[in-house]
């Protein structure tokens, strides 16, 4: 299981070695691109929080409460003055620049593998790009999470594993 630039990760995995990869589930994660923003935006979102965060509290109302908003206070740690990323806002920055300038369509169509696709109903990912995914890599499910955004897994955790679960199950059948 894989969500957005992990996602990513495994797909060029699954695409570069087959025999490493049975099955994949992908959440708001596709070949779709380029998007020249991304870099920017990411960086934007970074630098527009808080840091430090005073508490745990502040944290999770800031990244919006819920199970989302909970998973990435959980994301942080203690430091000076409050609660800091554990990640790198360069680095994070950096980690997107080739995504923002092409597309994977070349490794899609190289998987071999029956592949999961999760959207969130909010996310990121268009219903176009799934689509196309489907429509390219004919072993390709797709589910849309309702209520969901481009962190599916955290805003839904019941829905998605229970996509996943039956993903599984009729997998070995």
């Amino acid at each position: 299981m894989w969500g957005s630039t992990g996602g990513l990760t495994a797909l060029l995995t699954a695409a570069a070695h087959p025999e490493v990869c049975r099955a994949l589930v992908l959440i708001e994660a596709g070949p779709a691109g380029p998007s020249p923003e991304l870099p920017d935006r990411i960086g934007r979102w970074l630098d527009s929080w808080p840091v430090p965060f005073p508490d745990v509290e502040a944290a999770e109302a800031f990244f919006g409460g819920g199970p989302a908003g909970r998973a990435w206070a959980a994301g942080l740690a203690p430091g000076p003055g409050g609660l800091h990323p554990r990640v790198d806002r360069d680095v994070m920055v950096a980690t997107v620049q080739e995504n923002a300038h092409r597309d994977y369509w070349d490794a899609w169509d190289r998987l071999r593998c029956p592949v999961l696709v999760v959207r969130g109903e909010r996310g990121a990912m268009k219903p176009d790009e799934a689509d196309r995914m489907r429509a390219r890599h004919h072993a390709t499910r797709i589910v849309v999470i309702p209520g969901a955004g481009h962190d599916a897994h955290l805003d839904n955790t019941p829905a998605v594993y229970g996509e996943m679960a039956r993903y599984l199950h009729d997998l070995q059948q």
